[in-house]
């Protein structure tokens, strides 16, 4: 019987290791809660609409903006019904003219006042979204 407990031992101990640094290599839960935040903050964009309507953020946060790969150009500014607003501040890719996502990428925009900022597309009127920040 003590033979058995052993075999069974020299088999076990090395599997528990095993699992325990690839459990390490994985990350804990600061690595899942970094991604469920990057989802928290992703903006998917179908051919003429925000998938998402409205995000809140925390000041210093960016949303991340991806534009389906079979959709079309989009051109994002401060503004409401395909409208930019030059007389509202929000972050510098967004005033003015805005800027240009094409098909299947992605662009980053920062966040770091706090209020409320509306975003439309001025190729699609009705694309417009509520972002939020605290």
């Amino acid at each position: 019987m003590q033979s058995i407990m052993r075999r069974m031992g020299a088999v076990l101990l090395p599997l528990l290791l095993l699992l325990a640094l690839g459990l390490a290599a994985c990350g804990g839960p600061s690595g899942a809660s970094s991604n469920s935040n990057a989802a928290a903050n992703e903006v998917d964009m179908g051919p003429a609409n925000f998938v998402q309507t409205s995000r809140t953020i925390s000041a210093g946060e960016s949303i991340h903006f991806v534009d389906d790969p079979s959709g079309t150009m989009h051109i994002l500014c401060i503004g409401k019904d395909g409208q930019c607003d030059p007389n509202t501040k929000g972050p510098q890719n967004l005033t003015g003219q805005g800027f240009t996502i094409q098909p299947g990428q992605s662009h980053d925009v920062r966040f770091d006042s706090p209020g409320t900022y509306l975003i439309t597309c001025t190729i699609h009127p009705n694309m417009n979204l509520i972002v939020t920040v605290r």
